[in-house]
């Protein structure tokens, strides 16, 4: 049974239980009447919904036994899909009243309930014996809450807490909510992963940023305050449209006048868009990578293996860097240390941050000595992987960078949500974001084919041709270490092809690790990183870069992993 949509908002004096009571009686329902609707066995589950709940549900056993209580689970159409209950009269009384597994409990069939009133009003609420519309719930205190998914903001079912003591009751909705949040995080991992990834990317980008950005994914609609400030739902649609038919250009017209679009794809469907209105034409902040640069002087930007690839430079740049400072920012292998050489020139100073023992180490061994030439000397300075530094360090780094002298320095990061990192980078007169290789479209085709020719050219091997179908496999892949990973597998495919003579590339030659199944899944691969780093720290007795060896990854990578999981 579908749940009927109503204003649920109560006006000045009216409160929630008394407009539940109304809901209720224009439903036809009388209290005598009201009752569970029957399960439907042709109903379809919502399998996302149990998916994500059932390790939340499974730990409740034990916490539920004795209690006297019964927890339920529903989707969004009231339907009841879980219960935890124990043996306790409460649990055989709601049996008996036909509260049970596929039971439907909207207020349409029910009356104000747990469950029902959760889904009708999207908020929590506590409902106490006679303040149920339904007699047959009347013995009965609840509480419940709606479940809404984080990346989308739908509606996605509710939880409800029923005892019979109003005394614990009390104690029910901090319980409740915190099962919500469990479910709702996990709710998360259950999406696509496409659709995850442009939801962290949007966070990311409007957290550091007040630009109006949207973000397009298969099930994913996402809006910034700035963007919402400014268009209406017939802009948003279409916009949608553009980007569905890849019509999408350098500007589009809507109800504010012509705006400027800069679109960068997120996995193979996900869009991310930066919105530049008429009256606030001020540049966006650079992207390499991109599918289009943005509306500022271009700089060529040259990553090894890779063509020359367009970038937008920051206010005041024309072909290079005027100011002082300049942060270039990237996921590992992205090309972070080769744009920074770079933009700072031949004569500039490079200080890998990676190659220090620790956080202290960086910082008093090589952050300190190279600032301090570079104020004596006036050589230009590359600070690498400069998210690695702790807090206070960062602080003391962003400060330096606020008040530096004529003399260039450029510093390298990892996309990092630390409020440090960010003061950091912030701090710089201009930025450059480098993309990972699957979002940069075209020009993905072009960085692979570039490697390839290098690679063979290395190895003094004939010319090797790829495929379409290699090429379109190889950019569709998660690299964990971006262009390093790629050189990797390249690597291997070459190898393979120099036995067999071939001279093309196809999907058959990739490595077995290139042609696994369905990707590991958020939990999943959390899991089996920590495993593993944690393995190999124990069997390299602590030594960072022999484990960052064993596990064949850089160094920086796995600090920035290690710091992720709390390591130190």
């Amino acid at each position: 049974m579908t749940q009927t949509v109503r204003p649920s908002s109560p006006a000045p004096g009216e409160d929630h239980i008394d407009l539940s009571w109304r809901r209720s009686a224009s439903c036809g329902l009388t209290p005598k009447s009201a009752r569970p609707g029957a399960p439907d066995p042709r109903a379809s589950r919502s399998h996302r919904l149990a998916e994500a709940a059932r390790p939340v549900m499974d730990d409740l056993d034990e916490v539920l036994k004795d209690t006297g209580a019964m927890l339920l689970l529903a989707d969004r159409e009231g339907r009841v899909i879980r219960s935890v209950r124990d043996n306790a009269r409460i649990s055989r009384m709601l049996l008996r009243r036909g509260v049970d597994d596929g039971a439907t409990l909207t207020e349409d069939a029910v009356g104000n309930n747990g469950i029902g009133t959760a889904l009708e009003t999207r908020a929590g609420v506590f409902i106490h014996g006679e303040q149920h519309f339904a007699e047959v719930l009347r013995d009965f205190v609840c509480y419940g809450h709606p479940i809404i998914d984080p990346l989308t903001r739908r509606l996605v079912g509710a939880v409800d807490l029923t005892g019979m003591s109003a005394d614990a009751s009390r104690m029910f909705a901090p319980f409740v909510r915190k099962i919500v949040a469990d479910i709702e995080a996990r709710y998360v991992d259950t999406a696509r992963a496409d659709d995850r990834e442009l939801w962290h990317r949007f966070v990311e980008r409007t957290r550091t940023s007040d630009t109006a950005t949207c973000a397009f994914g298969d099930e994913v609609v996402l809006a910034s305050h700035s963007s919402l400030e400014r268009l209406d739902s017939r802009d948003l649609g279409r916009l949608r449209r553009l980007v569905d038919r890849h019509e999408l250009g350098d500007s589009v017209e809507l109800s504010v006048g012509t705006v400027g679009v800069l679109s960068s794809r997120v996995g193979r469907r996900g869009h991310l868009l930066d919105l530049v209105f008429p009256d606030h034409q001020h540049p966006a902040v650079p992207v390499l990578g991109s599918t289009r640069p943005a509306f500022t002087a271009p700089v060529a930007a040259s990553i090894p293996g890779t063509p020359a690839m367009p970038a937008a430079s920051a206010p005041g740049s024309c072909g290079g860097v005027t100011g002082p400072t300049h942060a270039v920012v990237g996921p590992s292998g992205s090309g972070r240390s080769s744009t920074a050489r770079d933009i700072a020139g031949p004569g500039a100073l490079h200080v890998r941050l990676a190659e220090a023992d620790s956080a202290d180490a960086a910082w008093i061994g090589l952050v300190v000595p190279a600032l301090r030439d570079q104020g004596d000397e006036g050589r230009p300075l590359v600070l690498d992987d400069i998210d690695l530094l702790d807090d206070a360090d960062l602080r003391r780094l962003a400060a330096r960078l606020r008040s530096a002298g004529a003399a260039l320095v450029v510093v390298t990061s990892r996309e990092d949500p630390r409020a440090a990192v960010t003061e950091a980078l912030d701090a710089c007169g201009t930025r450059t974001v480098l993309r990972p290789l699957h979002e940069r479209g075209a020009e993905s085709a072009e960085i692979v084919a570039r490697m390839v020719e290098e690679l063979t050219a290395g190895k003094g091997l004939a010319p090797m041709v790829p495929t379409a179908r290699f090429t379109d496999a190889v950019c569709a892949l998660d690299l964990p270490n971006g262009l390093i990973s790629l050189r990797s597998i390249l690597t291997e495919c070459l190898s393979e092809s120099g036995h067999t003579g071939s001279t093309t590339l196809d999907v058959d030659c990739l490595p077995a690790r290139a042609r696994t199944g369905r990707p590991p899944r958020a939990g999943e691969l959390a899991r089996g990183e920590y495993d593993a780093i944690v393995a190999a720290l124990a069997g390299c007795d602590g030594v960072r870069s022999r484990a960052a060896k064993r596990l064949g990854i850089s160094r920086t990578t796995l600090y920035a992993r290690m710091r992720e999981f709390g390591l130190s």
